[in-house]
């Protein structure tokens, strides 16, 4: 007997080429993404993946399968939905993709206030930079995302919250008893910064080189990926950083962290949720997207495109 499960494994492992980025996104073990492969490949009488340099591609066979399991899935999310309509307590996975940045602030709690009108639903959430957010929903792996940027064409997009990137210290530092400097001071400060490829990185960078910094002579001590570990960093006492206003908020109530104004500094952006555009959306997906704009509606900043 196939299940919705197995295909859905079996759908992210052909998007993705690998048993192991499979697992991380179905939060599963590779093991167990290997085991219900294995599994679909008994009950169909053929192999549907065969390893080739460092990706699993799919076989002929495969190829066919994976056209008519994402046709069901479709079919099947099209089911929930009339389920649904009629029973609140349906059994279904909302697969999230969100930036960095938004993780660690609003989502959760949104997120956790959704659930409770759905219970009976589990929630998975990818977090990742923009770019990877994107992909994700190209591959099919997420049913829709948050970015920190303008999104590509090729999606629907709804731009959705105003958010602002605020440069930070210890506020045991000489730079917090400042309390504001000149951009070129900014030469002198040792700083740990986002990825290079993150948006959040692109736009402080713009920011700057409208001032005459040149980002490339700035002292960059560190790069992370991970905004909690840059918010440890500095409140251990080391450099200073950007991040997002929404992120330091509570650190900054607390006074474990203080901004420090930069003269003429300003680097503001949209979140944007995002989702295909061949109207092939979840349905929920689709609730959730109409929860989080019931909810958040005073921080709207412009309609769907």
């Amino acid at each position: 007997m196939i299940d919705i499960v197995k295909l859905k494994t079996f759908v992210i492992v052909a998007e993705l080429g690998s048993f192991s980025k499979a697992s991380e996104i179905l939060y599963i073990t590779q093991p167990a993404v290997t085991q219900q492969i294995k599994s679909l490949e008994k009950i169909i009488g053929a192999r549907l993946f065969q390893r080739q340099g460092g990706r699993m591609v799919l076989t002929e066979e495969g190829k066919r399968i994976h056209e008519i399991a994402k046709s069901l899935l479709s079919s099947y999310e099209g089911l929930v939905e009339e389920i649904t309509k009629i029973k609140k307590d349906i059994k279904d996975t909302l697969f999230i993709g969100v930036s960095a940045s938004f993780s660690e602030y609003k989502i959760p709690e949104l997120i956790t206030s959704f659930h409770k009108q759905l219970p009976s639903i589990t929630i998975k959430m990818f977090v990742g930079n923009s770019n990877q957010v994107e992909d994700a929903l190209s591959s099919g792996i997420i049913n829709m995302g948050i970015v920190e940027k303008e999104p590509s064409s090729k999606f629907s997009s709804i731009a959705w919250l105003r958010d602002e990137i605020v440069f930070f210290t210890h506020p045991d530092s000489e730079l917090a008893k400042k309390g504001e400097i000149e951009p070129e001071e900014l030469y002198n400060i040792d700083l740990i910064m986002r990825e290079g490829n993150s948006e959040a990185r692109r736009i402080v960078k713009v920011a700057l080189e409208k001032l005459g910094i040149s980002c490339d002579k700035l002292n960059i001590k560190i790069e992370v990926n991970c905004i909690r570990t840059i918010l440890n960093m500095v409140r251990s006492g080391y450099g200073a950083s950007f991040l997002s206003r929404g992120v330091i908020e509570k650190y900054v109530e607390r006074g474990d962290v203080v901004p420090v104004r930069i003269n003429g500094f300003e680097a503001k952006r949209n979140f944007y949720i995002i989702y295909p555009k061949d109207n092939s959306i979840s349905f929920l997906a689709n609730q959730f997207i109409k929860y989080l704009l019931s909810t958040t509606t005073g921080d709207i900043v412009a309609k769907k495109s």
